[in-house]
């Protein structure tokens, strides 16, 4: 999943971060650390079954103002040779590197959070459009007997992941909408406090990381692209990330006191070659109307299994 390359780059920022004892400034505040901003640009498609990864992450800058704390960073993934030293980083094969900033802040600040738009509540896009219903197909990603998790025999990887890795409960999908007039998918989930990703982040600090927000985007596009069986034209087909740029805000956390999730991706782009479809995209995801989340140029591709 795109979302463990994201975490297994950012998380030495972290590492980096409380080594360097960043927090030492204020001894007397308990400070909540926060990815802010950030960009992930997957170089090229590595089988990284059985193999070790190389991070190689340098901490930028580190700004402190009004008790908050923000750090940049640059990261870079290796494929690990395993006849070549760790340290040698030019023996081995880059295929990851990005940027990210990240900020200290004070529970109150969390708190009072006001998103990307300054505190205004956002509607999808059919509400603030008036589609009529009749335009807008609706899909229960609840029910698991659903046949978007059944592959057929022929094409195992033909599906929707499912499991742990189904962030959404409900899907409106609107054709031809959309600010690029391609198609508008939006999806909902009702936050429950018992959700599993809470307590697997920080100690402490139940929050859904933010790249299993970018995960459930990616699981809205493929549901699009499944409902649409846009990868007929390939025997086998499966899903990857492709090598994309990606880009991604976040001005807020999903916490186990929210009740929901919503989230919608603007289709840009539909591509079609004789290897690979892709999807192209502009992403939102917002707690309870207030959007936290901007994700730009996200991109998934189907392509022939070999």
């Amino acid at each position: 999943p795109y979302s463990l390359i994201m975490e297994i780059a950012l998380q030495p920022n972290g590492f980096i971060s409380g080594y360097m004892g960043t927090t030492l400034k204020y001894p007397e505040k308990d400070l909540f650390f926060r990815n802010l901003d950030g960009s992930g640009d997957l170089i090229k498609q590595v089988d990284l079954r059985d193999k070790t990864i190389v991070n190689k992450s340098v901490l930028l800058s580190t700004t402190m103002a009004g008790g908050m704390i923000v750090q940049s960073f640059t990261f870079e993934l290796y494929v690990k040779d395993e006849n070549k030293p760790a340290q040698s980083l030019e023996s081995h094969d880059l295929f990851y590197k990005g940027t990210a900033v990240f900020g200290y802040f004070g529970a109150d600040a969390l708190t009072n959070q006001l998103g990307i738009d300054n505190g205004k509540v956002t509607h999808p896009w059919f509400v603030d459009n008036n589609t009529p219903t009749s335009d807008i197909k609706v899909i229960d990603l609840s029910n698991s007997n659903l046949p978007l998790y059944q592959a057929p025999s022929n094409k195992p990887h033909y599906k929707l992941a499912g499991g742990q890795m189904n962030f959404i409960d409900t899907v409106s999908i609107v054709e031809g909408g959309g600010k690029a007039g391609i198609a508008y998918v939006h999806g909902e989930r009702t936050i429950d406090a018992t959700d599993w990703f809470f307590r697997y982040h920080f100690h402490q600090d139940p929050v859904m990381p933010g790249s299993l927000g970018v995960e459930a985007v990616i699981e809205l596009m493929q549901t699009y692209a499944l409902e649409n069986d846009l990868g007929k034209q390939f025997t086998n087909p499966r899903f990857i990330a492709p090598a994309t740029l990606v880009k991604w805000k976040y001005r807020g956390q999903i916490t186990p006191l929210n009740k929901q999730m919503s989230l919608d991706v603007h289709i840009t782009d539909i591509i079609k070659e004789d290897g690979e479809v892709r999807l192209v995209g502009d992403a939102n995801l917002s707690k309870d109307g207030l959007r936290i989340y901007e994700v730009k140029d996200i991109v998934l591709s189907l392509i022939e299994t070999k």
